[in-house]
């Protein structure tokens, strides 16, 4: 594969998407060396994979840029969702991103059909209500989740329910401390208002005070079409945030700075 790209780019690692620390190739030669016979060896092995998650990660803490999953999350049970999506919440970096692709339901499954195999591999069982999907990513810790695509048609419909592909997206936020430096975002509607994951609320054409960790959040890839930035027009040294949500930004505090319009770079009359 390296000689393909052209340099070595690409690592090939073995484990468990719901437990992205153990290193099963790790594991495999600890196996081979200590069979497990006994209560006793099935103890220690467990004390060996703790020291293992801790002290050599298969994939370290806020390490990966982008994660990308298709039709994988639906095939680990259920009991082990949660534990999942907390995993790929712990590696991705401050601002990375994840991109998952899966098979949702518009109704939750019943149990009859989760104790039925062929479904299981079929991904059908293990699918995620189409609301509890993004509901999971948003406990986990993750924002600006959004469904970026849904298929019209379902893929599959069994008993009724309907079974379709969708792919959301979500940030894991910057772990900055928030500063207010005086920039403003101005939501461009279509709605009166909006809410993000963390409460702040964005009321349509005012001027709203944000921090500049969420400056920077607002005007990136993920709501950039939505907001228009604008940075303070002479550098702050910065203070603790300690506005409410919803906070107006004086038009006199960011008169003659820079406006960030993702939608029309450059801008020009008309």
């Amino acid at each position: 594969m390296a000689a393909k790209l052209g340099s070595d780019r690409v690592a090939f690692v073995k484990g468990q998407i719901q437990d992205l620390a153990l290193d099963v190739a790790a594991l495999n030669g600890y196996l081979a060396q200590h069979p497990i016979s006994t209560a006793e060896d099935l103890l220690a092995l467990r004390a060996w994979q703790d020291r293992q998650r801790q002290t050599a990660p298969l994939i370290k803490d806020n390490s990966v840029d982008l994660v990308v999953s298709n039709c994988v999350l639906n095939l680990v049970h259920d009991s082990d969702k949660e534990q999942l999506i907390r995993e790929i919440f712990r590696v991705v970096k401050p601002g990375g991103r994840v991109a998952i692709s899966d098979i949702i339901s518009d109704e939750a499954v019943p149990a009859h059909l989760k104790q039925d195999p062929q479904l299981w591999s079929g991904c059908i069982s293990g699918a995620l209500q189409e609301h509890e999907f993004l509901e999971a990513f948003r406990a986990a810790g993750f924002i600006a989740i959004s469904y970026d695509k849904w298929e019209n048609q379902p893929w599959q419909v069994v008993e009724g329910i309907e079974f379709r592909a969708v792919t959301i997206t979500a940030v894991k936020p910057a772990g900055s401390v928030c500063l207010d430096k005086g920039h403003a975002v101005i939501y461009r509607g279509p709605y009166s208002e909006v809410y993000d994951d963390e409460g702040h609320v964005y009321y349509r054409g005012q001027r709203m005070a944000v921090c500049e960790r969420n400056y920077q959040l607002l005007t990136g890839n993920a709501y950039g079409d939505d907001f228009i930035g604008i940075a303070p027009a002479q550098a702050q040294a910065g203070k603790p945030w300690d506005c409410a949500t919803g906070t107006l930004r004086a038009v006199a505090a960011t008169k003659g700075a820079v406006h960030e319009d993702q939608c029309h770079p450059g801008g020009g009359c008309c």
